[in-house]
């Protein structure tokens, strides 16, 4: 085949894989495209049979460039408000992007050129096929993760399985799905008539069948129930804050009294909750810690509305800000009330290049001036589950006037702290916390003794397009893998709560506008391979799907030998 026709082609496959892959995503959920798009990457591969390797490193390229401008266009928008770079240096590195953070369709090309070297669909070499699929998608470090299998997330029964091998488990059968497809429409009996080869895929729809059946059992597994915690989201949406804006006093007190007023509301239009979440950077550059390492950054009215929530309602008040600790300065997860015996705080540890820190910086300081608008934060170490106190304290009855009269004391912690005594917190419950970007990682975000996941978010930079939706849906599979309910608000949406199958408690929030969420959350929880064994599941699971074509190869070569 000539080197043009073979690129065209290579081409039209690759549009296609990246238009059925963003189709399949939220906000479409048109999950059997994910079909469409395995067998899109398939069919690529086996026209890279016997061809040179420059054939495959194109063919590799154009997948790459398919995923990063077409499904997930966004990226290139984002890279550009990240650095605050011109369009042209925006695009050398969108394309270095595309290059260096979709090497795992590289690397699967090269698994089945040189590994499997004859892509065939019979049931054995299926199953390492949809393997070696699965394995590039988890090995394959990314700054942006995806992932073939959120593309059936949308499918209740289908999506249960992240509860035994994470999300990577899905991409198995998103695989699966495709080469039921391929053994129909590139088997090598041309001349066969299509009854022949839709029997010829019998074994494929067989085992996909067996995982809808086996997600509905694990679906309808009953699970343990442990009360109920009233919960409120506040999302502000008071956009992406650049730079210039860190000394903007204006801005501050716009976004504080946005916090102040929706979570007021929100306890006044619901009555009660006894967790109320801000997402991530709803008060930007500003800490709530007024001790002298944090006196530059220091809010005495960050610190007070919080505590003032509190104290007039009995909720915990979980919230993002920023905090210096031993010269650095990090992200931190803030619980009010803070507690003398237990952590209360956690430290953000997985940074966005760029957006929150600058790769390079200390061996290459010149970096700062090509990136001025890059973060400056440090990582923190401990990935720890912290308990959240809270006081039942009943419905919350707002006496008008005494609300005015307080809101003089908004700037004044410590007169908050003598007019209004803590309430008594007997109310406990463990949460793992994640910080926006992550959640995006099924390793990290593995619970040990936690009855909930809080992820707070701030999606701003992305605008008001479908990648908060792909960003809300992907990381909402984190309930079903760990087998707890997650709560997620979100700065400027999408904000949701779901339950241990990954469905909504109450319809998530839109992007880019103010909300307020509210639901009565049942601590249910149920046991998972995947908190229990981490990824090591996902390993085993392909190990075992890959033995019996290994078998199958060794015992071809001795017959070869004979």
């Amino acid at each position: 085949m000539p080197t043009r026709k073979f690129l065209l082609g290579q081409s039209a496959w690759a549009i296609a894989h990246a238009v059925c892959l963003l189709l399949a995503l939220a906000p479409f959920h048109i999950w059997p495209l994910a079909f469409v798009a395995t067998f899109s990457l398939f069919s690529a591969a086996k026209r890279c049979e016997g061809r040179a390797a420059s054939h495959l490193a194109a063919s590799a390229a154009l997948f790459a460039a398919g995923v990063t401008f077409i499904t997930f266009g966004w990226i290139v928008a984002t890279i550009h408000r990240y650095t605050g770079q011109n369009v042209l240096i925006t695009a050398l590195l969108s394309i270095l992007y595309a290059a260096f953070c979709q090497l795992k369709i590289a690397l699967f090309f090269i698994l089945c050129r040189y590994a499997l070297r004859a892509i065939r669909f019979s049931p054995i070499a299926t199953l390492a096929l949809c393997a070696i699929l699965a394995l590039c998608d988890a090995l394959t470090p990314e700054l942006f993760p995806w992932s073939w299998g959120n593309a059936l997330a949308a499918q209740q029964f289908l999506r249960q399985w992240a509860s035994v091998g994470s999300v990577y488990a899905l991409s198995f059968f998103a695989g699966l799905g495709g080469a039921a497809m391929a053994a129909v429409f590139l088997t090598d009996g041309k001349n066969d008539s299509l009854q022949a080869r839709l029997f010829s895929a019998r074994y494929h729809a067989a085992v996909l069948f067996v995982a809808l059946v086996v997600g509905a059992v694990l679906y309808y597994v009953p699970v343990a129930a442990n009360g109920k915690i009233a919960v409120l989201a506040v999302q502000t949406n008071i956009g992406a804050a650049p730079e210039e804006k860190r000394s903007d006093a204006d801005f501050a007190a716009d976004a504080i009294n946005r916090l102040f007023n929706q979570s007021l509301e929100g306890l006044i239009l619901h009555g009660r909750a006894d967790l109320i979440l801000w997402g991530e950077a709803s008060m930007p550059f500003h800490s709530s810690d007024g001790g002298a390492e944090n006196r530059e950054i220091y809010s005495p009215t960050f610190d007070a509305v919080p505590e003032y929530l509190h104290r007039i309602s009995g909720a915990a008040v979980l919230f993002q800000d920023l905090h210096r600790r031993n010269k650095q300065l990090h992200a931190r997860l803030v619980v009010r009330p803070a507690s003398a015996t237990e952590p209360d705080a956690y430290l953000k540890r997985r940074l966005v290049p760029w957006g929150e820190y600058l790769p390079l910086e200390k061996p290459v300081p010149v970096m700062r001036r090509w990136f001025p608008e890059a973060g400056k934060l440090s990582a923190g170490q401990a990935g720890n589950e912290i308990a959240v106190r809270f006081a039942p304290a009943g419905t919350y009855r707002p006496d008008g006037q005494r609300l005015k009269a307080d809101l003089a004391l908004m700037s004044s912690p410590d007169k908050i702290r003598a007019a209004y005594p803590s309430p008594l917190s007997t109310g406990r419950v463990i949460i793992k916390p994640l910080l926006c970007y992550e959640a995006l990682f099924p390793a990290e975000s593995r619970v040990s003794d936690a009855a909930l996941i809080v992820n707070l978010a701030s999606d701003a930079w992305f605008g008001d397009g479908i990648e908060g939706e792909q960003h809300a849906t992907a990381v909402a599979l984190r309930a079903v893998e760990n087998g707890v309910p997650m709560l997620r608000a979100a700065m400027s949406g999408v904000s949701f709560m779901v339950d241990v199958r990954g469905e909504e408690f109450v319809s998530r929030s839109g992007q880019g506008r103010p909300a307020v969420l509210h639901a009565d959350i049942p601590l249910e929880s149920r046991k998972t391979v995947f908190r229990r064994f981490g990824m090591a599941a996902f390993y085993a699971l392909m190990a075992a799907l890959l033995w019996p074509y290994l078998l199958e190869r060794v015992f071809n070569r001795q017959q070869t030998r004979r």
